[in-house]
This record gives structure tokens, sequence and C-alpha cells, in this order.
């Protein structure tokens, strides 16, 4: 597992400040299924790879307790100014045999968290770990992105934009099958001068038939949906949803 942290100070802020639409789509989504699988408001939520606390926060105000996990610091500052009610740690799978996620009544993740891992068996163990963590007639639900997601993108594609305090350019590859990588660079403007980062994010496909097969094997009736509620997903992004018997 590589020791880089990915969204630092100047990303973490930039994609909290003006990338919460994937967020604003799933929510609803994400709500209606812990309420079609007996979740009740006060029951226990894990957010894994929770970035900024923006999912936390919507769960939070539908009465939900809610913990979040994530491997950035930068992300987890930004939760805890965000999402005040709910528990925050640094946490970085998989945690292999340095210790266990906690468990809760739901576990939920959104923006393909796990394919930022280093390699498919990180993945696998991971999965093996959020599922690990589903209390008896608990669920979950996290979002994986398949090699579809790159077969229907032009890598040659940038993504730029211009704000009036930031600005990025994304450029993408692929270095070798079943990776999808981003180079991403942030110009930011604090105290009145602009400042700038560069972070290069890998990312491992994972197909959607493998995951759920691994979830099956820790003890949850899983299947692929298209998306966590009636939003609609860009191609590629599939959604695993699992529950355990009680």
């Amino acid at each position: 597992m590589s020791d880089e942290t990915y969204y630092q100070a100047d990303l973490a802020w930039v994609h909290h400040n003006g990338y919460s639409r994937h967020v604003e789509q799933t929510r609803e989504g994400i709500a209606a299924l812990l309420r079609e699988h007996g979740i009740a408001p006060g029951r226990e939520v894990l957010d894994v790879g929770c970035g900024g606390g923006l999912l936390a926060r919507a769960l939070l105000a539908e009465g939900f307790a809610v913990r979040g996990v994530d491997a950035s610091p930068a992300m987890i500052a930004l939760a805890r100014a965000t999402a005040s009610g709910a528990e925050f740690d640094i946490l970085r799978l998989p945690l292999g045999r340095t210790g266990r996620l906690p468990t809760a009544d739901a576990v939920v993740s959104t923006g393909h968290v796990l394919n930022y891992l280093e390699s498919a068996e990180d993945i696998a163990e991971s999965l093996g770990e959020m599922a690990a963590a589903v209390r008896p007639g608990g669920m979950l639900a996290i979002d994986l992105m398949t090699e579809r997601f790159c077969e229907s993108r032009d890598p040659s594609q940038v993504h730029a934009r211009v704000e009036e305090d930031w600005a990025i350019v994304t450029r993408f590859s692929r270095p070798e099958p079943h990776r999808f990588d981003r180079t991403i660079t942030v110009f930011r403007r604090v105290d009145g001068d602009w400042r700038r980062s560069d972070e290069r994010h890998r990312n491992v496909t994972f197909e959607g038939d493998a995951a759920v097969s691994i979830l099956r094997e820790h003890g949850l009736t899983a299947r692929q949906r298209p998306a966590f509620g009636a939003e609609q997903l860009p191609e590629g992004l599939v959604v695993l949803v699992g529950a355990r018997p009680s």
C-alpha cells in the first residue's frame, strides 16, 4: 500500500467546495435504502471514505448517528467542520492486521473510494472488512468503478475549471489494463497569493460481479444496482447493496 495521501489540503478544499454534485445526487437514494432495510433514525451509519462530510451531514439531518472514516487528514478536518454532530477518524484501508473497522447498522460509501487502493487484492480485502463491519440485520451500500467506466471515456480529454479563487486542471491516462489515472493540478488563492499543488491519483478498476461474490462470502445477501436510488450515475459506476440477516 502506498504511503501517499490523496486529497491534500488544497485539492480537498476544492473538491469539497466545488464538486459536491455526486453526494447531492446520491444522498436521497442512500437514505431511501436505509429506510428500505429497516435502518431507523438513531441507528449507527459508518461512512467509509467520508470526504469533507457532506453525506454525513445529510444523514445526520435524517436522524442517523454517523461515524466517518477517511485516509485524508485534510478531508477529515473539513468533515469535522461540516458535520459537527458526527464522529470522524483518519483511517486507511485495508486495515489487515492493524485493526478492524468499527461495526455499524449500515456501512455506506460514495465516490468509488475503494478504487483508490493500490491493487485488486487491496480492494478485495477491504470489501471483506467493510462486510464484516455490518451488524446483524444491517446493510451495506457502496459504489464501485468498473472497467466499463474507463472504456466509455476518452483519456485524451482534459478537464479544466476556473473559479474566482481557484482553478483545476485534470489530465487522464490508462497506463495499463484496469488502471485509470488522474494528474490533477490545483491553483488556489489564499491570503491574496496564488499557490499551486499537484497530485496523481491512481484508480484500480474492479468488477461488480467479483465484488458481489466477496460480499456474499462474508455473509451478506449482495446484489448490483445501477444507482443508489433514482439518480443516474456515470456509465461504468455500479452500486453494490448487501444485507446481513438478523
